[in-house]
């Protein structure tokens, strides 16, 4: 058994796809399968059913991709290690972030660590949605996500800490009917147009909850994926916007009416992705430093 017949099973696995995979292993689709049926012939056992140009992973195959997941994950782990033991700040550093993080959070401690680690390869991904960065933690393609929280089971390869709570604001323009109220109840916001984050976002989610569970209608009249574009078709009457305080800043609390409806609605929970069992390099140490100081040692040392 070797090496190599590991790696390709474990992209073709990955991929779904032995034409795929050969071109990331660097190998031509013949090798690839020989690579394969030589592996099936000395386990005993088959790995893959092919049906036409399709295959599906066997049961066997399975379990071997479980067995050697970790495994082709620490390769790549060992020479981020190496790299460390240099001690120099060169490096690759990718992150994935809610556009929110990435928009109102991240750029003054970007610029920071570009100024103190400019020989860092630094890559920000933009993410829509809490699956996105889910995936890309999987699939080993960043190093940390930071995104919303959310009240489901995560992956047993997926580990979770939690950031800050964020309030939920609504935000209406200047002069308006809610602005002049202390205080909101569910059925004073239903009446007015909804501008909200599209359907499948964590926020859009915790409003139809709550609005399903009081059995109150109301009307999304616009679905978008940045809060800039909630905030300026709210400035131009469309409607009364729902978002986080993440995305406030102080030019917005001249602009509009700001209510606080995390009595209705719940906080929005922040924190960081990453892979269990991941090795936190030196690069992701000195960014987190500077972002969230206080949950390196829970990241390092998770319980």
């Amino acid at each position: 058994m070797e090496l190599i017949q590991l790696l390709s099973f474990h992209e073709i696995v990955k991929t779904e796809s032995f034409s795929k995979a050969s071109r990331n292993v660097f190998r031509s689709q013949s090798a690839l399968s020989h690579q394969i049926k030589n592996l099936e012939k000395e386990l005993g056992v088959k790995l893959f059913d092919r049906i036409g140009k399709t295959i599906k992973v066997k049961e066997e195959g399975r379990i071997l991709f479980d067995i050697i997941d970790k495994f082709v994950y620490d390769l790549e782990d060992l020479r981020k290690i190496l790299i460390d033991v240099k001690k120099s700040k060169v490096g690759n550093l990718t992150i994935a972030s809610s556009s929110a993080i990435m928009t109102y959070v991240l750029p003054d401690i970007v610029r920071r660590f570009i100024n103190q680690f400019p020989g860092v390869n630094l890559k920000l991904i933009a993410c829509s949605f809490f699956s996105e960065i889910q995936s890309l933690v999987l699939e080993g393609k960043i190093d940390f996500g930071i995104g919303i929280g959310w009240d489901q089971m995560l992956p047993r390869r997926i580990n979770y800490v939690s950031w800050k709570l964020f309030d939920t604001i609504l935000i209406a323009p200047k002069g308006h009917s809610l602005s002049y109220r202390k205080a909101v109840r569910l059925g004073d916001i239903a009446p007015y147009p909804h501008i909200i984050y599209r359907k499948g976002s964590r926020l859009s989610s915790m409003i139809e909850e709550v609005y399903a569970r009081n059995k109150i209608d109301y009307k999304i009249i616009m679905e978008v994926d940045v809060a800039e574009n909630i905030k300026s078709y709210v400035e131009m009457g469309f409607g009364v916007g729902i978002l986080s305080s993440v995305t406030l800043t102080t030019k917005d609390k001249n602009r509009f009416a700001i209510l606080n409806v995390s009595n209705l609605f719940g906080k929005v929970e922040i924190g960081i992705y990453y892979r269990n069992g991941q090795y936190i390099s030196t690069t992701m140490k000195q960014f987190m430093k500077l972002f969230a100081p206080e949950l390196l040692n829970r990241i390092i040392s998770p319980t």
